[in-house]
């Protein structure tokens, strides 16, 4: 299976080191169309003007509603989405600006994350081989003390992940979950620790994804968490 062949992708944080990667294994993975999302217009135009016929740059400010609802109510053929949009404000809880930080992480990787996908919904319930990726971390599962802001944010969204993937799968709908190490990125340019490459990252991940693998981890520190307990929710009614 190719969940990929043909789709139409909407990439959110499409200006960053692992969305650009993603933007060149779509384009290996025979995707139709990608709508690439982010800030920084400049870049994303730059990227765009390579593959003009696939790629589409659009400003996407994934904490603002008024923007999410213009882009959803104008775009009606996309059948995939991929929640990429991140920040790490590098933030423990005993900080002056913890609120502050913790706050903005929510915002974006979190809050940003359930307010697209509720957005996007009645398009991806229409469109054929429909899928929602979202891209978490192994501080969804862990708490990392010197990102603990940070980890609460991806906890939140794994979460959501693990929550709407048995109601979405009613509507055919398949929800993935990602949970990477250390990537070598902008995001991870302090830490010393072996570092997997923003392009195998994003290889292994499609590659899984195409295996049917609901939860991925795409690199040798991510493995080491594949069977934590807090992938399987306990649920009351």
């Amino acid at each position: 299976m190719n969940l990929f062949n043909n789709a139409t992708v909407l990439l959110t944080g499409a200006d960053g080191d692992i969305g650009q990667a993603f933007i060149d294994e779509l384009l290996n993975q025979n995707v139709h169309k990608i709508y690439i999302t982010g800030l920084n217009i400049d870049k994303l135009s730059l990227l765009a003007s390579h593959h003009s016929e696939t790629l589409f740059p659009f400003i996407l400010d994934v904490t603002n509603t008024n923007h999410i609802k213009e882009f959803c109510s104008a775009h009606k053929d996309i059948n995939i989405l991929i929640n990429n949009a991140g920040i790490e404000l590098k933030s423990d809880f005993l900080n002056i600006k913890a609120y502050e930080y913790a706050q903005l992480e929510m915002n974006v990787n979190y809050l940003g994350v359930v307010n697209l996908t509720n957005e996007l919904l009645p398009v991806l319930k229409l469109n054929f081989n429909a899928a929602i990726i979202n891209i978490l971390s192994v501080a969804s599962l862990c708490v990392i003390k010197r990102l603990s802001t940070y980890c609460a944010s991806k906890t939140a969204t794994h979460i959501f992940t693990q929550s709407i993937r048995e109601d979405l799968a009613l509507y055919g709908i398949k929800v993935f979950g990602i949970y990477p190490g250390y990537v070598d990125s902008n995001m991870s340019s302090d830490v010393n620790y072996d570092k997997i490459s923003p392009s195998e990252l994003v290889q292994n991940i499609c590659n899984d994804i195409n295996l049917n693998k609901f939860n991925v981890f795409p690199d040798p520190m991510s493995v080491e968490f594949a069977n934590s307990n807090k992938l399987n929710m306990d649920y009351v009614s």
